[in-house]
């Protein structure tokens, strides 16, 4: 009988190091998502003609104070340019979490994508006027 409960706390207390050990992992760092980020964009774009501006890491009020973010901007004055991107981010393992239905003014149609694993998010837009922005940002991490 003692035999079994010291097994039993020696199995959970285990259990617990490995938890603890594997939810340090969760999220990668600011510049290991800001990386992840533009290597993501570069194999997106590497067939259409964006022009990718270098990522960055901005505080732009969408975070909390003492947060910051990565970003990264690709840009065209072709609407073709937009051809297949949502597939190949969906294939890339993003997933759709709003569409132009959600966002639609009529001018443009937009599709925001995120990885689950890492929460980088990619917002496609296509204006009829002026081109396709491709804006892709990683979550909030504490300003080091």
């Amino acid at each position: 009988m003692r035999t079994r409960r010291y097994a039993a706390s020696v199995a959970l207390a285990c259990a617990a190091a490995i938890s603890a050990c594997t939810a340090g992992r969760g999220l990668p760092t600011l510049d290991e998502a800001t990386s992840r980020l533009a290597a993501d964009a570069d194999l997106l774009l590497r067939s259409s003609s964006l022009r990718r501006s270098a990522p960055q890491h901005i505080d732009d009020g969408s975070c909390l104070p003492g947060e910051v973010r990565g970003s990264l901007r690709a840009e065209s004055e072709r609407v073709d340019a937009s051809s297949g991107l949502r597939e190949k981010l969906q294939a890339m393992g993003y997933a759709e979490i709003a569409d132009d239905l959600d966002l639609r003014d009529g001018h443009q149609d937009v599709t925001v994508l995120r990885d689950p694993r890492t929460l980088l998010t990619f917002e496609l837009t296509v204006a009829r006027a002026t081109g396709v922005r491709l804006v892709g940002t990683t979550t909030c991490y504490a300003a080091s």
